[in-house]
This record gives C-alpha cells, structure tokens and sequence, in this order.
C-alpha cells in the first residue's frame, strides 16, 4: 500500500508538471523605444532553433513554447532581451538602441563613416542624453558629456552658452563651426533640442581641416530626426511643466545694520524721512527672483513607404526666468523628407523658428544684482506718489544714488524678437555603382529685432536723482541671409574584398549678407507712443558682404579595416582678405591600426584596440569684414563752437597683407572596447599651435583714426591637453545599467605677439582685469598680491616708502597690504602680477542610467577643477569706496589694530577697492548634479488600444552644487555688457552675472 501511494503521487506529481509545461503560443508586438515596429525582428527560444520574424507591423506569433522557456529577442542595432516566458501568452518588447551599434556609422564631415573606420578624434551625443535636459539651446546639452569640451551656460533663459572645442587658441573668436545638416549655420538656438537625432563633435585636423578656414575652432555638426520607410505611421507627443527657481542670495545688512554702518563708517547719518520710518527692510534680493514656470510641449509625425520617408514636428517652449520679467518663448516647425526614384535620391530639411526673449535689463553697466545689493535697505520699491510708482534714494538725504532694481527690470519693456528659417534640398545620382553625385543648396536667414522702451519717470521726491524727464525708445534690427551651394563627387569601391576606397571631391560657395540698422530718440511730450521720432534721434546702419569659396578633395583607405589611412586637402579664398592673400591652402594626414584585428588578439577580451594619429592645418578668418581695407564711420561728433555736428572719419588703416591665420593640429588616441564591448574608453593628446593670430596692433592717436587700431598677423599660441573616457554598459536581465565618464584637460601659451608687448583686457573701475601677455596663458588674470591688512603704522612704515600727499599718508593702518613686488617700498604697475587664469585645468562628466523592468533613473554629473573667477561683487559686498548697502562681513571690518586681517577699514585707500588684486579672485571649481530623472513605462494592456508607448517622469536639474566659491553661481557665462571690455577678452568675470536656476519638471512621452 505503501509503494502504490508513493506511485500514485509520483503520478499525479507528473500531471501536474506536464500541465503546468505543455506549449502553447506566444505572440505579441516588437517595437523601437519610440514605438515603431520593428519588422524582421527575430524571436527564437533560448537554446533552440525553433524561432520566428516580426512582420512589417512588428507583429509575431511563436507556437510550440514551454512556460518553462525563455525567449529571446533581438533585431539589428538594437540591445537584445531574454524573457521567461512563465504564464504569459502576449509578451510585447520595446528594444533599446545598442550603444556599440550605434558607434558603427558616425556622422563626418560631408558624409559618414564606419566608426572602426574612424581616424580623428570624435565624439556623439545621442538623441536620448540630448533630450534628458530640458534647455533652451541644443549646445546646452553638450556640458559634461563630451571629452574636451568646455560648455558655460548662462542663466538668462534665451541665452546662448559659450561653448569651446579643445581649449583657446586664439584671442579672437574661439566659437566652433555649427553645421546642421550639412548646412553652415550660426547656432543652435533657433534649433528646437528635440528635432536631433545626434550631434557630433569633431575635435582634430583629421576630421575638421575639410572645413578648412572654418574648422579652426572644431566643428559641432547636428544631424536631426528623419521618418522611417516602415510603411507605419507614429505620432509622438513629449511635453513636460515645472518651475525654475535659486536660493542662493547674499547676506546684506538690515536697516538697523546699515544705518549704525553708515555713521561708523562713513560718519553720515540719513535725513530723508523713509530713513527715519519704523526700520523696515526691503530685501530687494527677494523682490527681484521669483519663481518661474516653464513649459514645453513637442509634436512629431513621421514615416514612410518603400521609397520615401518623412517627419514634420512641431514645438513650443515657454520660461519664465528666475529673475522678474526675464523669460524665453519659442514656437519651432520642422519638416524633413527624403524620396528614391531608381538610382536618384533627392530630399529637403527645413526648419522654422519664431522667438521672444525678455532679458535682463543693465544700467549704468550694473547687473541688477549690483543694483540690488547696493540699494538702501530702508527704501521701499515701491511708491504711488511718484512719477511711474517707484522709489529710490536722495544723493544729499539718503547718502547714496543706489538704483531700484525693480524698476530697472520692470518699468517699460525690452524685447528681442526674432525668427529664422534653415533649410536645404539636395538631390544625389549613382552615376555607377558607388560612385554618386550630389547637389546641395543651404540657406540659413534670420531677422532680429531689438525694441527698448522707457517712459519719464521720477524715483525721487525730495529731487532728482534718479528721474527722467522725457521717454527713450530704441529700434535695433538685424537680418542675415547666408547660403550655401555644394556639388560634390563621391566614389567608394572595394578591391579583393580587402582594400577598401572612399573618394571625395567638392566644390563650395558661401555667400553671407547681414544687415544692420540702429535707431533712437526721444519722447518729452508724451509716454504712450513707442516710436522712433525726430527729437534727439540716432540713426545708423551698415550692410556686411562674405563671401569663401572652397575646393576639397579627401581619401579614405582600409585594409580589410586594419590599417587604415586617410588624407584631404582644401584650399579657400576669403572676402576679408586682400587679393594678394586671399586663398589659403590646409591639408590634413591620419593613420590608423585595429590592433584588435591582428591574429595575435584574436582569442582575447578586446573587441576593438585602434591607435590612430592625425596631423593637419586649419585656417581662421573670424575677424571683421573688410579689415585689409581702410573704410569709413559715419555718426562721428565733430565739435564746433558750442555745438556738435555730424559728420564721417576714416575708421582705420588699410592692411592689404592681412592673410589667414592657420592652426597646426597633432593628435593621437588609441580606442578600446572590451568583453563583447561591456567596456569601453579612449584616450586622447591633442596639440595646437595657432600662428599669424589675427589682432589689432595699437596705432598712435597722432594717426587720427577711429579705431585706433591696424589688423595684422602677429602672435602665436600653442594649446595642448589630454582627454580620457570610459564606459560600461551591462544590457543582461532584467536590471540594466551603464557608466560613462568623460575627463578633458586644456592648457595654452602665448608664444608671441609680434612688436606687442602684452594686450589689456576687460576692465574694472577704469582699471584692467584681464591680459594677453608671453609665456603665460590666454586672458589670465593680472593684478596686485595681497598680504593681509596693515595693522599698526610701525607694518606701515616698514614696508612703504611713503610721501605725505595733501598732509597725509596714502596708506595707513588699516589698508590692505599689497606685495612689492620689486621691494623698491612703492606699489605700483610695476608691482602687478599673474594672479589667476580663468580656463579650468580639466572638465568631467559623469552619466549613470540604471532600468529595472519599467522604471528607469538617470543621474548626471558635470563639472570643473582648477579655475579661477573674478568676482567683482566682493567690490560692492565688501569694498566700501562710499555709502551703498553692504555684505554682513564689513561688520567685521578693520576698526583697530588686530580686528580684522581680511576685511580693510572703510573709505581707506582707494586701492583697497578699486585696485585689480587677488583679493577678488577666488576658486571657481564645482560639481554640479546637472539632472536627476526617474521615469516609469506604463505597462498595462489596457493602453496598448491607445498608445505604444506611455511613460511618465519627473526630473530635477542644478539642484545640487558643491562649490567654495562665494558667488551665486560658480559657472559664469559669456560677458554681461559689452562696456566692460571688448567680448572677445570677458571671460571669468562675475559682474553680478544671471545665475543658473534650479528646476524641477513632470513630463509625459506618448508614442501612437
């Protein structure tokens, strides 16, 4: 009986098993993670040869499965997945792009390339680590993700970042070439982030001598989305909200604080009567931030036949910035397709762009930051009685002129409006097999329209400190037409299926008009009429032709994607040159090795292990129009008698031997992958040396010229660094994740600037901050040392030689100490010195993605190590030249020996606060967690009526800073105004700069 039991059991135990394992069918739908079916996906059962394809819809249906088995799912390019099957009888995948699959073809110059194929220094963003921060300009982007390249955004919503390829190479324009789908283009900010499908950025000779004279600064090239000849259709909706906001604010003294501070320091005691109310504080820091919301809403339609495809897409973005009436709005239309008629393939991009900027207002070359730490805490913002309804300072009451910030930013209005189309159409031939030629026309034009409106107004009872007794409009308006045409051959062939050839050659013209017109006037009668009129009127404008032509041949050879080399050759003609050197020839060499394709690596961990070296010449022509020609200004004021009269004068003197201004590129870099290219990484050395710089040599006023200065080739800088990156991508199971690090590191020299000595930069109270200079880096900082604060007239005495001026020592007890540097005991010019350089020692990115089943979480990080800011703030913090609101710290002033070692006495010496010195300058590095998302894909059958894909996240950005610097923002973009120093020499300097916000966003993509 027992042995029956045991029988019976075993028996049932059988039944059981075989009922829970009996096959049954499996069917479902493979798509892309957009939601595009994927046809010809294979589905087959791990360790079997029983398996299926998807049809043209994605669909698929595979009988004969166990419960017990699992299937696994894989298609070209694509991430393959293995799934148990279990109780499921509909298993639908979405397949991630293979990371290692995307890397085989990267966009080049005219054309792609097989990247093992790859001899230059390259990098590609995808449309995924684009798309995960929400920015206003696509190039925003790129900070942190690309080794070598350098991104400082600015704050101001619309703003464009200062982005930098490989360090500066020069003291003109260091801004890279854009090129978006194949067309020469100014920017990226009319460029919608969501319309890309990558960007590459090409960093050596290699790559961007066959730009030739525009490649100098390297060459950030975007190619944007396209449809899909599925035969299907998708509509695609990506919208996100959320609000933009920043915490930080100085720590300024309360009315209590500020008026004991005003008669202690300054032995002034305010008469106005808001002075003597109840001792209110107006924290005009909290008045002028708010909170802003921002919203985007993006709308795509694409596919496609057989023998065509296409995508139109529509977007809108909206910002309100963190400071009051700052913001950005942008409507963007974009329509790209492609057909194929036989061996004829023709197409057309085009993309049109609409936008509004509000930005921060300045006056009297103060940020409202300024304005709003130096206004008087006792002032209210706002007052009825007043002309407009504002309130300012009495210059005899109150002490002081401080400026309302909120009038400033808030009374009339400032506008910038502009609108742009970009666009091509080509058409290609296959002539015979692998050999085509294409025909391509770009255009690239924009209108922007500049509008400033403030209406008389009076901030002042008792007087007339801050009042305008008449309205001030402002009409500035700016067009640019650039258009390209190229015709190029191109002929790739294999011979004994191992020697592999790609031939290029090219014909191209640019051709570049931009229009300028500036006006002004004024209004005494009346504050309703915003228009240009006679009464005080301004009136200019100027008209700019460029026109370069270009000739380029280049050839790609392989050897069974071995041995690998590549040359080109390019020779342009450029309108800003005289005739004599107008045309300007830039080859370009490289090799390559697949070391990993030698038998003696054939059994080991690499995938790839390439070492590659490139060396070539680039030209820069970015200079003025017409610089070899003396031209004329007109506007120029001519004194006579008592009156003014309008008239014209020469600008400047002829240079008909201005000729290109060449960079010499060496780089080298060897790439790997390992463990079925799990891990990845490259490691690069670059070295630039830029000669015949391009720069205005001083002319002695005697000359009587308006610019005072002559264009000519002089200088030399030489530009060097490492880049190293590393990745691993573990794509198995259920639980997914990747790490990718990035490091860049860039340092220059200034090995000659001809019969210049040095070159003066941005300036500071009259005073330079910034210098070009032999043997030191590019705009480094240059000012006094410091030593502490001289406490007693015995540390005086010892270190200063010193002259009574007016009965009373310049410098007593309680000024700062600077260092004598020749110890002749007088500080002088002569005692200045390097002390800081605004360009980083490296840059680093770090991007960490982790998916387990339906929830995914990105984690970025970016940052920069080693650089230094000067931070003009500290002035109006703790400077005290005369009575202006302050920072806490000049509580803690110097008051008697042994008080203070930091902060001086106030109203001393007039070098304690306006003298350039180290004082100011402080360390700007940071590490910044630049996004955070965490998303979930609905996975619910009961959506898929309605969507293929619905995912929902939520997402923060800057929301951690790690960071010594005292400011409000380490990252300190592109220059203020341009009246503190030409552009071009503004770099590092915190001038009250619009800080980086922090945002939070809820988002949905949908795919149908």
């Amino acid at each position: 009986m027992i042995k029956l039991k045991h029988a019976v059991i075993a028996c049932l135990v059988m039944i059981g098993q075989f009922a829970y394992s009996q096959t049954s069918t499996i069917s479902g739908v493979v798509s892309d993670d957009s939601g595009t079916p994927l046809p010809g996906a294979t589905i087959i059962v791990a360790g079997t040869t029983n398996g299926t394809t998807t049809d043209f819809d994605g669909n698929y249906a595979l009988s004969n499965v166990n419960s017990t088995d699992k299937l696994v799912f894989s298609y070209i390019g694509m991430t393959t997945q293995t799934i148990a099957v279990g109780s499921q009888t509909s298993i639908n995948v979405s397949l991630q792009e293979d990371a290692e699959a995307l890397d085989e073809v990267v966009v080049v110059g005219y054309g792609t390339q097989s990247r093992a194929e790859v001899t230059g220094a390259i990098v590609s963003v995808g449309a995924k680590e684009l798309a995960a921060l929400p920015v206003t300009n696509a190039d925003q982007a790129l900070q942190g993700r690309a080794a070598g390249v350098t991104v400082i955004n600015a704050g101001s919503p619309g703003t464009a970042p200062v982005v930098r390829i490989r360090g500066l190479g020069t003291m003109n324009n260091n801004n890279p070439l854009y090129v978006i789908d194949g067309i020469i283009a100014g920017g990226l900010g009319d460029l919608n982030p969501n319309d890309i499908e990558s960007i590459t950025v090409l960093k050596d000779a290699s790559t961007t001598a066959i730009y030739g004279s525009l490649g100098s600064n390297g060459v950030v090239m975007v190619t944007t989305k396209k449809g899909n000849r599925s035969g299907k259709t998708l509509v695609t909706l990506d919208a996100y909200t959320g609000i933009n906001f920043s915490n930080q604010r100085y720590d300024l003294l309360d009315t209590q604080q500020y008026l004991q501070y005003a008669q202690d320091a300054f032995g002034f005691t305010p008469t106005s009567p808001l002075s003597q109310s109840n001792g209110n504080t107006t924290d005009f820091q909290d008045a002028l931030f708010r909170t802003g919301v921002m919203q985007k809403v993006d709308f795509g339609l694409s596919g496609g036949g057989e023998n065509n495809d296409f995508r139109f897409s529509g977007g809108y973005m909206d910002q309100e910035g963190i400071l009051v009436e700052t913001g950005f709005e942008r409507f963007s239309f974009r329509a790209n397709s492609n057909f194929t008629v036989g061996k004829f393939n023709f197409g057309e991009t085009m993309a049109v762009s609409f936008q509004k900027q509000n930005p921060e207002r300045n006056l009297g070359d103060r940020s409202l930051i300024e304005h709003a730490i130096k206004a008087a805490p006792y002032l209210p913002i706002y007052n009825p009685s007043n002309l407009q309804g504002f309130q300012g300072p009495n210059n005899d009451a109150d002490g002081q002129d401080g400026e309302n910030p909120i009038r400033v930013q808030t009374l009339g209005e400032q506008i910038n409006k502009s609108s742009s189309i970009i666009g091509s159409i080509f058409g290609e031939f296959e002539i015979i097999d692998g050999l085509k030629f294409k025909s391509q026309v770009g255009l690239e034009y924009r209108n922007s329209n500049t509008n400033i409106f403030v209406p008389s107004y009076n901030d002042d009872s008792l007087g007339a400190t801050h009042s305008s007794d008449f309205a001030e409009i402002t009409k500035n308006s700016t067009s640019r037409k650039n258009i390209t045409i190229t015709n190029s051959l191109n002929y790739a062939f294999s011979l004994s299926d191992k020697h592999n050839f790609d031939l290029l050659v090219l014909a191209e013209k640019q051709e570049t008009v931009d229009e300028l017109l500036n006006s002004s006037s004024q209004n005494p009668i009346t504050n309703e009429v915003n228009q240009v009129s006679s009464e005080k009127a301004f009136l200019e404008s100027f008209t700019y032709d460029y026109t370069r032509i270009s000739y380029m041949g280049r050839l790609n050879y392989n050897f069974d994607q071995k041995y690998i080399f590549a040359a080109s050759i390019r020779r342009d003609a450029s309108g800003r040159f005289g005739e004599n050197n107008r045309w300007g020839n830039f080859p370009s060499l490289a090799l390559g090795w697949n070391i990993a394709k030698e038998s003696f690596l054939a059994d080991t961990a690499f995938n790839t292990l390439k070492l590659r070296g490139s060396w070539g010449i680039t030209g820069n022509d970015n200079i003025n129009d017409y610089g070899f020609l003396s031209t004329l200004s007109s506007n120029f004021f001519y004194p006579f008698g008592d009156t003014l009269a309008t008239g014209t004068t020469v600008s400047g003197l002829a240079n008909p031997y201005l000729k290109w201004e060449e960079t010499t590129m060496k780089n080298i870099g060897l790439d790997f992958e390992l463990f079925n290219s799990k891990l990845t990484g490259a490691v690069e050395y670059f070295s630039n040396t830029s000669d015949d710089l391009l720069m205005g040599r001083p002319l002695s006023p005697s000359l009587g010229t308006n610019s005072g200065e002559v264009p000519e080739n002089v200088g030399s800088v030489e530009t060097s660094g490492v880049e190293f990156s590393l990745g691993y991508n573990d794509y198995d199971g259920d639980f997914t994740w990747s790490a990718n690090l990035n490091i860049g590191t860039s340092t220059n020299e200034v090995k000659s600037l001809g019969p210049v000595e040095s070159i003066s930069g941005g300036t500071f109270e009259s005073q330079d901050i910034s210098r070009i200079e032999v043997g030191e880096p590019l705009f480094f900082f240059y000012g006094y040392e410091t030593d502490g604060i001289y406490q007693t007239r015995a540390e005086v005495d010892a270190n200063l030689t010193q002259t009574l001026v007016d009965g009373e020592f310049p410098v007593n007890p309680g000024d700062i100490r600077f260092v004598d540097q020749n110890g002749d005991g007088q500080i002088n010019a002569d005692d200045r010195v390097k002390i800081g350089n605004p360009y980083p020692d490296f840059t680093y990115g770090l991007n960490l993605n982790a998916n387990y089943k339906q929830l995914d979480l990105n984690l970025f990080i970016a940052g920069v190590s080693g650089v230094d800011v000067y931070n003009t703030n500290i002035y109006d913090l703790e400077g005290m030249p005369r009575l202006f609101n302050a920072g806490t710290n000049v509580l803690n002033r110097w008051t008697g020996p042994g008080t203070s070692n930091s902060v001086p006495a106030a109203g001393g010496n007039d070098q304690n606060f306006n003298s350039i010195s180290d004082r100011f300058v402080e360390d700007g590095s940071y590490a910044r967690l630049k996004n955070i998302t965490l998303g979930y894909t609905l996975d619910n059958p009961a959506l898929e009526e309605y969507f293929s894909k619905c995912r929902i996240y939520i997402s923060g950005q800057n929301l951690i800073t790690i960071s010594d610097y005292s400011g409000l923002d380490p990252e300190i973009g592109g220059p203020l105004t341009n009246n503190g120093g030409s552009n071009k020499y503004e770099l590092g300097i915190d001038r009250g700069n619009y800080p980086q916000p922090k945002s939070v966003l809820l988002g949905v993509q949908l795919s149908f």
